[in-house]
């Protein structure tokens, strides 16, 4: 071997020992508190954390399941990222009409029961409020967003977002009880590297009554 195939080879051996060894970048973590009017936590809050630049591409696939038992939706509320397929069962024993005449998304779904209709694509961000034409009781919610990086509060009003790229968010908070709006419900701020950034949302005004009866309708004989 002459020696510039040498010093090429060393180099190649080189540049491949430096790019298997260069450590890849740590994602960030997000701590998200939501207390309430009283400082009491919070449950079952909507957060997410959108990034101001390079927003991630939805993967491919994205699929979930909003289910119908008891005459309730279930989840009562169901966050889905941009693209997602969602597939609404219908697990009573008796028949429902799925609407939604949201902006985000508007479609129908015909009196059914079990599985008879496929799965509907939401495609655009966005609040989808859910009803039925037949129990008027049922309410659901479908939060859209083009972010990866969402949840809800536990019991304690927290929640733990995981493997944030570093950069600036805005963090939105929603609540279908909410009783307010205005810039406190989200908040700007800046993740690093590696590190843990915290948000803490404090409402000003209690939630409002759930307006949901929770199945008075339920009139099994006349269906």
């Amino acid at each position: 071997m002459d020696s510039k195939c040498a010093l090429l080879a060393a180099c190649v051996t080189a540049c491949s020992i430096l790019g298997a060894t260069a450590p890849a970048l740590a994602g960030a973590e997000l701590s998200v508190t939501v207390t309430g009017s009283t400082g009491a936590p919070v449950a079952g809050a909507v957060v997410v954390a959108e990034p101001a630049q390079s927003k991630p591409h939805p993967r491919p696939g994205l699929k979930a399941v909003m289910d119908q038992r008891d005459l309730q939706y279930v989840p009562d509320v169901l966050i889905v990222q941009t693209g997602t397929e969602v597939e609404f069962p219908n697990s009573d024993n008796v028949r429902h009409q799925v609407y939604s005449f949201s902006p985000a998304k508007t479609f129908h779904l015909s009196l059914y029961s079990g599985h008879e209709h496929a799965a509907v694509i939401f495609d655009r961000k966005g609040l989808v409020t859910l009803g039925c034409n037949i129990h008027d009781s049922m309410v659901g919610y479908i939060y859209v967003t083009d972010s990866p990086w969402y949840g809800r509060t536990g019991t304690d009003g927290s929640l733990q977002l995981h493997d944030l790229a570093p950069g600036d968010y805005t963090v939105r908070l929603w609540h279908p009880l909410l009783n307010e709006a205005g810039p406190d419900l989200q908040t700007s701020l800046r993740v690093d590297e590696g590190s843990t950034g915290t948000a803490e949302f404090r409402l000003h005004r209690p939630l409002r009554p759930d307006p949901r009866s929770l199945g008075a309708d339920k009139k099994w004989a006349d269906y």
